[in-house]
């Protein structure tokens, strides 16, 4: 199923814009884990993210971004 435009505004409304990869477990309720993140993101298939020390994290607006992408690839 596609994200829809609806929770896509409520994501913008609701994620801070930048957060943890730690994080998202606890923001998304449970619809991703932090080890899929990170797994993902060793692949090159992970969200845009970066670095502070050894904390990934990832900016609002490139992460609803990927998730709409992968929603949309989910259901071709």
């Amino acid at each position: 199923m596609e994200l829809t435009p609806e929770q896509i505004a409520e994501l913008e409304q609701t994620l801070p814009p930048a957060f943890a990869r730690t994080e998202v477990p606890r923001l998304l309720g449970g619809v991703i884990s932090s080890g899929r993140l990170a797994n993902l993101d060793s692949a090159g298939e992970g969200p845009p993210r970066f670095y502070i020390g050894r904390k990934a994290g990832y900016l609002r607006r490139p992460f609803i971004e990927w998730m709409r992408a992968r929603s949309a690839k989910r259901t071709a």
